[in-house]
């Protein structure tokens, strides 16, 4: 693994490295270097920057071959994680090349430069979750990685509540520099739609989400003193702010859906039942107080969205996949190729998207890339038990990946009107969770 060499042969170099990624990725939009090119990220820099020094320096050979003390501890279970997202990257990218070989040849589709940038996007992620997997995770590491995701989030919220009152008349002069096309109709909209960060509501509502999840995985499944309790409950409620405050429907229904998921996991799985229905209530009761004081236009939005007749957001959304659809039927096994030259990348449904680009094969695997890390999350958190009491670090890594398993939930009812693939700021930041929870798959610590 070339991220054991060069420049990242340390765990502290790999673990500042991710952590630059996970800031660059919370907070910063995509930049423009010149007009004829296309837009690029800090985060692809670093990560394609840092692997392209390795690999530099493994070829004059300044650094000699790992050895086996490269993987830090647990090293079984590193390489058989090493083995897993490679056979799960090979099997998704075999699959576009099929599907392109058939859609150049047979259906005399089109194969151009934008199409290739889908191999490179699909390597950002393999690297990103690399990345994180060659990561030796203890409790000193986990400290880091939390303290950065908290900066982020509170940047985060502090815009966001920003863009919501135009504080500082915030929307003027800083807004613009994350998503100048969506200030009228969005942000300075009626009721506004922050964004926080990203250049979409819709991502802020799903990122918001997943955040959420973690804090409610907190809340329910570790036995808190009274203190945590309260702060847990108060970041819950922020980041459950902040979604409505996106009136992300899409992003409403993931909340509604891990909310559940995990108050019924938490029931069956941990032995305080009496203390988990206290929770649960207090969480809904929370849900229903943030929901019922928000402004008047944001409920008539939320209500909108149940008539199809009159809802032109859901109209068009529908109008969009329909088009998918007609090309799916006629070629469903292997599609039509990526051919973003030739037909609409628009198409709200992630999974329509990629069927109609790779067919049920190319769909089948798109779908393992997600399901594959949630098997080993599930994996994990078959050892959890509530009456024991675990090391710090081995009950982190347990509720890391409960929330995964949630979040994970979270992303699949969020393409169904989105999508995350090919959103490389909101993708980055699921990459380097999927590569923490495939480090820790059948750990022993």
């Amino acid at each position: 693994m070339l991220w054991n060499t060069g420049i990242t042969s340390t765990n502290r170099n790999k673990l500042l490295l991710i952590c630059g990624i996970l800031l660059s990725a919370m907070l910063l939009p995509s930049l423009e270097i010149h007009p004829s090119l296309p837009r690029v990220r800090l985060d692809d820099a670093l990560i394609f920057g840092a692997f392209a020094i390795n690999l530099l320096l493994r070829l004059t050979r300044r650094f000699h071959s790992f050895t086996e003390d490269s993987f830090g501890s647990n090293q079984y279970s590193v390489k058989e994680g090493l083995r897993s997202v490679t056979k799960v990257f090979l099997l998704f990218f075999v699959s576009i090349i099929i599907s392109n070989l058939f859609a150049v040849l047979f259906l005399e589709g089109s194969f151009g430069f934008r199409d290739v940038m889908e191999g490179v996007t699909l390597a950002k992620y393999f690297l990103a979750i690399t990345l994180a997997l060659s990561l030796d995770l203890q409790q000193g590491e986990f400290d880091v990685l939390r303290n950065t995701f908290l900066v982020g989030l509170g940047f985060i919220l502090l815009l966001s509540w920003g863009q919501f009152l135009n504080l500082a008349n915030v929307n003027a002069w800083l807004t613009p520099f994350f998503a100048q096309s969506h200030l009228d109709n969005l942000v300075n909209a009626n009721p506004p739609r922050v964004l926080g960060t990203f250049d979409n509501p819709n991502v802020m509502g799903i990122v918001s989400v997943i955040m959420m999840t973690l804090f409610v995985t907190w809340f329910y499944f570790r036995n808190n003193d009274r203190l945590q309790g309260v702060i847990l409950f108060i970041l819950i409620g922020l980041t459950l702010k902040q979604t409505f405050m996106t009136i992300s429907r899409t992003a409403l229904l993931a909340t509604a859906t891990v909310l559940v998921f995990l108050s019924i996991w938490a029931f069956f799985k941990v032995y305080w039942k009496k203390r988990i229905l206290l929770k649960v209530g207090v969480l809904f009761l929370l849900t229903l107080t943030l929901f019922f004081t928000s402004p008047r236009d944001f409920v008539s939005r939320i209500s909108e969205a149940t008539n199809l007749e009159e809802s032109t957001s859901a109209q068009g959304h529908l109008l969009r996949m329909g088009s998918a659809f007609e090309f799916i039927e006629q070629s469903p096994i292997l599609g039509w190729g990526t051919a973003k030259d030739t037909m609409t990348t628009l198409v709200d449904n992630e999974y329509a998207l990629v069927t109609r680009r790779y067919g049920v094969i190319g769909l089948a695997f798109y779908l393992w890339l997600f399901i594959r890390p949630t098997k080993a999350a599930l994996r994990r958190v078959s050892f959890f038990n509530s009456y024991a009491s675990d090391p710090r670090i081995r009950e982190n890594k347990t509720l890391l990946s409960i929330a995964f398993v949630a979040a994970t939930l979270a992303i699949m009812v969020y393409n169904i009107t989105a999508g995350a693939f090919y959103n490389l700021q909101l993708m980055t930041l699921i990459a380097l969770y999927m590569g923490l929870i495939y480090r820790i798959e059948g750990e022993n610590d």
